[in-house]
């Protein structure tokens, strides 16, 4: 996926939106390259699964690149940005533990 994919698929808008996609990109690698131990691609391809979850792990980066949860109220109006990845979730975790190297 490149950082322009990734802006297409999160609906993601603004001045520094390309340049924050290719840092998503970047940690989202980082994170599942360390949780896997290295063990996510077979020699320049990813293995199944583990693509779609850097992308989901970047979509979330992405959608609130500050990491903080923000809540703004106006009259009857709110809006609740959560705080962006906290953890991979259940399922991504179900997709790298069948690539992790795990100690005996």
């Amino acid at each position: 996926m490149t950082p322009e994919d990734l802006i297409k698929f999160t609906g993601t808008q603004g001045p520094n939106v390309d340049a924050q996609a290719a840092q998503a990109l970047t940690t989202a690698k980082a994170l599942v390259g360390a949780y896997c131990r290295g063990r996510e691609q077979r020699g320049d391809k990813y293995r199944p699964g583990v693509e779609e979850v850097i992308t989901m792990v970047a979509a979330r980066i992405l959608a609130n690149p500050e990491q903080i949860s923000v809540r703004e109220q106006v009259g009857p109006y709110q809006m609740y940005k959560a705080a962006g990845f906290n953890g991979f979730t259940l399922v991504e975790l179900a997709v790298l533990n069948r690539y992790r190297k795990r100690a005996i």
